[in-house]
């Protein structure tokens, strides 16, 4: 295993260092752009910045899924499913280098994030010294009407919810390169893709209803409260209730296990290269 992401590291670092150099130029660029004050340079400049914010990491994770694509099932396939190993512990390398790049990303954008918020706030019309202060503000209030165990689960949904895109990037590549879709070439994986989009739009809302919990006020704190998707939808824009239901989170664990478990299988039995 160590050998196969050494391996990963070695062929994808050209493009990621790239990647990520191009986006602190872009931020760099914005913030220097912002910092100028002057209305449209300003403007300008911030939108660079939140560009980069939004983009960093799923730019990462989709060019990690074109490599993984190319590399697996493509000319170079040949190659890569004649190492003296099971494909599934080649996949685990993969997804296992994926997991980390996008850790990765997610530091640079927070670090980002944080270097370019003086000179954003200064364009928006806000005072940059007052940037620190009230991160840990919002940090302090967040402490007091939650619970630890409540702040490091959120910290771990979010965590998650990052690392669930190349699990589906890398099994629509590996699905949709099986036989009867890989005649489509890189039209088997998009399709699969959408195909696992909708989905997990329709099993996400489903699941709304089946785990009838959320994340609410519950008096002055926050906590696990009752919900009622159906009362919800009824109440519609006059519903008072701000909460966030807890079944996506069961219906991304389920997907993403079966997006693993599929693509193993995949690795392990029906590989078609193109």
């Amino acid at each position: 295993m160590s050998t196969l992401l050494k391996h990963e590291f070695l062929r994808t670092r050209d493009l990621l260092t790239l990647i990520i150099g191009v986006a602190i130029l872009l931020a760099i660029a914005g913030a220097l752009l912002a910092a100028t004050g002057w209305p449209v340079l300003a403007a300008v400049g911030v939108l660079l910045c939140v560009v980069v914010v939004f983009t960093l990491v799923p730019v990462l994770q989709l060019a990690l899924a074109v490599e993984y694509w190319r590399s697996s099932y493509g000319r170079s396939g040949y190659l890569t499913h004649t190492l003296p190993v099971r494909g599934a512990t080649v996949y685990w390398a993969k997804i296992l280098w994926a997991w980390l790049v996008s850790l990765v990303g997610a530091a640079v954008t927070l670090g980002l994030t944080l270097a370019a918020a003086p000179a954003v706030a200064r364009a928006t019309g806000g005072q940059p010294a007052m940037i620190l202060t009230s991160i840990r503000e919002a940090w302090a209030t967040l402490n007091e009407v939650a619970s630890t165990w409540l702040v490091v689960a959120a910290v771990a949904t979010l965590t998650m919810m990052i690392l669930i895109w190349p699990v589906q990037y890398f099994f629509a590549a590996s699905i949709g390169s099986q036989a009867p879709l890989n005649r489509w070439g890189v039209g088997g994986p998009v399709a699969v893709w959408l195909g696992v989009y909708a989905a997990t739009q329709v099993v996400t809302f489903a699941s709304f209803a089946a785990v009838p919990l959320a994340v609410g006020m519950d008096g002055d704190r926050l906590g696990i409260v009752r919900f009622d998707l159906f009362a919800e939808l009824r109440a519609g824009a006059s519903g008072t209730a701000e909460v966030m239901p807890l079944g996506f989170v069961v219906a991304l664990l389920a997907i993403t296990a079966v997006c693993l478990s599929w693509t193993v299988r995949s690795w392990n039995r029906k590989v078609s290269l193109t």
